[in-house]
């Protein structure tokens, strides 16, 4: 279906100044052969080669670059679940950025000017707030919730149902777990799955390891290379393999 069409069908709502360049592909249909709507707000830019599913709303200024697939649907087995194709409502807001080869999954909301980095992934029902920056070739897995002025840097990749309250930082590379018996399909042997969190500005270095449970409190900090593997105090540091307490941080 080529955009004219789309539109005739009400199928692509496109605001004022939107430029769509070449070899754009709208995909309004889902799996179950559902049809959804495309909403493009104002002055919108989209570049070449990206994809585009149904039930996905684009606010204002946003910028599509290059190769990204937004609003694609979850299709598959995923921890005793299996996910149909269907689609669910996408949100990007006023002023987004989607580095080339972003990847959005359907049921995804970002808030205004976050800035989503080159070649990251991010699935379903996750929740993005607000002046965030998620840097390159991460992953995002399932049904996250990540706060206003948050910043990852690239490689870091952050397991399902995790928490980053406002203003946490985490650097290169670090890796969360949520799973501590590492079981994968075995219908009667369906793992806990228990997410770490990451409480408000708290601040983790490059390639710390945070374990499935943990929570950091509250403007600690995690020293880089550290593998944590137990709560980490409000307003403290810790360092080191596994990550001990250093000393306390003062809150600024």
């Amino acid at each position: 279906m080529n955009v004219s069409t789309i539109k005739k069908k009400k199928l692509l709502l496109v605001g004022k100044k939107v430029k769509i360049h070449e070899g754009v592909i709208f995909l309004p249909h889902d799996q179950m052969g559902n049809a959804k709507p495309i909403k493009l707000g104002n002055n919108v830019r989209i570049m070449s080669g990206a994809i585009i599913y149904g039930s996905v709303t684009v606010g204002d200024n946003v910028v599509i670059e290059s190769q990204v697939i937004l609003g694609q649907p979850e299709y598959g087995y995923a921890i005793g679940k299996v996910y149909p194709g269907e689609f669910k409502e996408t949100v990007i807001s006023d002023d987004v950025v989607l580095r080339a080869g972003a990847i959005i999954y359907s049921g995804v909301r970002i808030g205004e000017k976050t800035t989503i980095g080159h070649r990251t992934l991010v699935r379903t029902e996750t929740v993005i707030g607000n002046n965030s920056q998620l840097g390159h070739n991460m992953t995002i897995e399932r049904n996250c919730r990540i706060g206003d002025w948050v910043r990852c840097t690239g490689l870091t990749h952050i397991t399902s149902s995790t928490v980053l309250e406002d203003r946490v930082f985490l650097g290169a590379l670090v890796g969360t777990v949520n799973d501590k018996s590492m079981i994968w399909k075995q219908e009667d042997l369906e793992p806990e799955l228990i997410p770490p969190y990451f409480e408000y500005g708290c601040t983790v270095g490059t390639g710390a390891k945070i374990a499935a449970g943990v929570r950091i409190g509250r403007m600690a900090m995690v020293g880089t290379g550290s593998v944590v593997t137990k709560n980490v105090a409000p307003n403290t540091i810790v360092m080191g393999v596994p990550a001990k307490f250093y000393k306390n941080r003062e809150e600024s």
